[in-house]
């Protein structure tokens, strides 16, 4: 239930500033990593509390590698990613990997109908085609996505899309 609090919050910050502040990620982190101390079942201690504090700390920074990729591409903002890495952070690597997936098919079915109801589908797919071809002559990554070049129609919040995944996730059977 925090951890859809805490999306919530980076949801609401993500459509309203199209950015999450660094002070609610090391907030909810606090939050995430106290609940792993309370909720591990180990033996209060100092060794139990350091093992949950590592462990929580670690998904996160290796969702955060894992995504970063995506950032220096300009495809997912670096909110996006903070995101993603709180839902492991709290749920684990296999619930949390489900719910960032449930997420990324809601950004993705969200993202289809706007490119639709724009009449902007081939126009998005020519530029990911440019994009690629561009990426394979000149051996260079460069962002995908420009503000200056591409404005904010295109732009979707993910962390919408991740909290609406997440809840999906919690509220599947099993």
């Amino acid at each position: 239930m925090i951890l859809l609090l805490v999306l919530a919050a980076g949801a609401y910050y993500d459509v309203r500033e199209h950015r999450i502040p660094n002070w609610w990620v090391a907030v909810s982190a606090v939050c995430g990593i106290l609940l792993s101390m309370v909720e591990s079942g180990a033996p209060p201690g100092p060794a139990a509390y350091l093992k949950e504090c590592g462990l929580f700390l670690a998904r996160m920074l290796t969702v955060s590698a894992l995504f970063f990729p995506l950032f220096i591409c300009r495809m997912i903002g670096a909110g996006d990613i903070k995101l993603a890495a709180l839902i492991c952070g709290y749920s684990g690597f296999a619930g949390g990997a489900s719910a960032i997936g449930l997420g990324f098919l809601i950004g993705a079915f969200w993202s289809f109908l706007k490119m639709m109801v724009k009449g902007s589908f081939h126009e998005r797919f020519c530029h990911l085609a440019a994009y690629i071809r561009r990426i394979y002559h000149t051996k260079t990554i460069t962002a995908y996505y420009d503000k200056a070049r591409d404005g904010t129609e295109a732009v979707i919040p993910l962390g919408v899309c991740l909290f609406f995944g997440t809840m999906a996730f919690i509220m599947m059977p099993g």
